[in-house]
């Protein structure tokens, strides 16, 4: 009965463990972000209210890399212990980023560190610059990981994948044609999806930010909390136009060139063989009769779940559109020195939630567009075929996972977020020699 179970449970396990890594690693990425702009904002004017906000979010950061990093850890055991095979595929091929990534993180765990630990005991430019190097620790590291994920999503210039027989375990590897080609890990379309994703966890973890501030400045009228809102608000505005115009857009001509099926799984084109669809047509093609492959084109072995126009549809581009047209108005009262009404205001309660959900939306679109391949490859033809790496083929068949191991498992990766809130409570909770919360 536990091989029956158990790729149905590992997938979500899996899923969930990736999803709180996400939002652990996002919440670090933003956090030290706003402690570096913090207390640029105070080298600049001198008020010593921004310093005690950039001593905040730096403890923040601190907390959040922590308890990142070692939910990492649970996350890559799962990997090499249940998806061992996957390992064994992408190992030939993919390892570069996950080589960068490693100096990467060194410069998160380092110099996080030296920040937090030499505050007022250096220059201010030079304590400023050990957490910008923080902090590009952190977007770069998020750089190298997502440039694996994209390649998971559409196969590199140059890459193949392979058919082989190793062990008689490992049934597909992925090549290079050349070893220079290891480089087209960051081509121009690992390009698009790494900047989508770096933008969307900033946005997630302002996000975040931004709606406790809300709350925190409607109960208290403090003026210090409406000036940080002044700088977050509209640069999550920008982010968001960013993400949805520029890159958003450039990221679907990718799928609706390379990924026929995943178009129609995210579009909900539930149709077999060639249909017009006036509404695709014009935002993809700017006419109204250009004619789509549907979702029951190719076989229900290989077709994505028939859930993925809800996260992609309604999590990702709605809430995204309402995160961004909430931010855009509430951006410009405050530029313009002017208070939004309050009911509207309030809406910004909602704010970090809805990022929350946006994001899950995102990560199940890209992940679950995947399956059940990697790697994709759109060979053409008609109707195009489509080819990868089945999920049965990098699945460890020596392990079985039981429905009791799969709830402990998804016991302690619940476990970790709570105990995360926790110390931040601890670590941000009013003292009472004073100082920004």
């Amino acid at each position: 009965m536990n091989s029956l179970y158990a790729p149905l449970l590992v997938r979500y396990v899996s899923a969930t463990g990736i999803l709180v890594h996400l939002l652990l690693a996002s919440m670090f990425i933003g956090t030290i972000t706003l402690a570096v702009v913090s207390e640029g904002i105070y080298a600049y004017i001198k008020d010593a209210r921004w310093l005690d906000t950039a001593k905040m979010f730096g403890r923040v950061a601190g907390i959040f890399l922590g308890t990142g990093a070692a939910f990492g850890t649970l996350v890559e055991f799962g990997l090499v212990t249940i998806w061992s095979n996957f390992v064994s595929i992408m190992g030939s091929a993919l390892v570069l980023p996950f080589y960068i990534e490693l100096y990467a993180f060194l410069f998160e765990v380092i110099f996080i560190v030296f920040y937090e630990f030499t505050w007022n005991k250096l220059g201010r430019g030079v304590h400023l610059t050990l957490g910008a190097l923080a902090a590009f620790g952190a977007y770069f590291s998020a750089y190298n990981i997502l440039a694996v994920m994209s390649s998971l999503s559409m196969a590199p210039p140059g890459l193949m994948i392979k058919q082989a027989d190793i062990g008689g375990l490992i049934s597909y590897v992925a090549v290079f044609q050349s070893p220079t080609q290891v480089f087209n890990m960051y081509w121009w379309g690992a390009q698009v999806f790494i900047w989508h994703g770096m933008l969307a966890a900033t946005i997630l973890s302002w996000s975040i930010v931004a709606s406790i501030y809300v709350y925190k400045y409607l109960h208290g009228r403090d003026p210090h909390h409406l000036a940080i809102l002044r700088i977050m608000i509209p640069t999550i505005a920008v982010l968001t136009a960013i993400e949805g115009f520029l890159l958003g857009h450039d990221q679907g001509e990718l799928v609706l060139s390379a990924d026929p099926l995943k178009l129609a799984a995210m579009e909900g084109m539930f149709w077999s063989g060639l249909k017009v669809d006036p509404l695709l047509s014009f935002f993809a093609f700017g006419t109204t009769n250009h004619a789509f492959w549907g979702y029951y084109t190719w076989p229900a072995s290989i077709r994505p779940p028939a859930f993925l126009p809800f996260f992609y549809l309604v999590l990702m581009v709605g809430l995204g559109a309402a995160i961004g047209g909430w931010a855009a108005i509430t951006g410009l009262y405050l530029l313009l020195k002017r208070e939004p009404p309050t009911w509207w205001f309030k809406l910004g309660y909602a704010l970090g939630p809805a990022a929350g959900l946006a994001s899950i939306g995102g990560a199940v679109t890209s992940e679950t567009g995947r399956n059940p391949f990697i790697l994709v490859q759109n060979l053409g033809g008609n109707p195009p075929t489509i080819t990868g790496v089945p999920v049965s083929a990098i699945y460890n068949p020596t392990i079985a996972v039981s429905p009791l191991l799969a709830a402990a498992i998804l016991l302690v990766i619940l476990a970790i977020p709570g105990l995360t809130a926790y110390m931040l409570y601890l670590a941000t909770r009013p003292r009472k020699t004073g100082g920004e919360p």
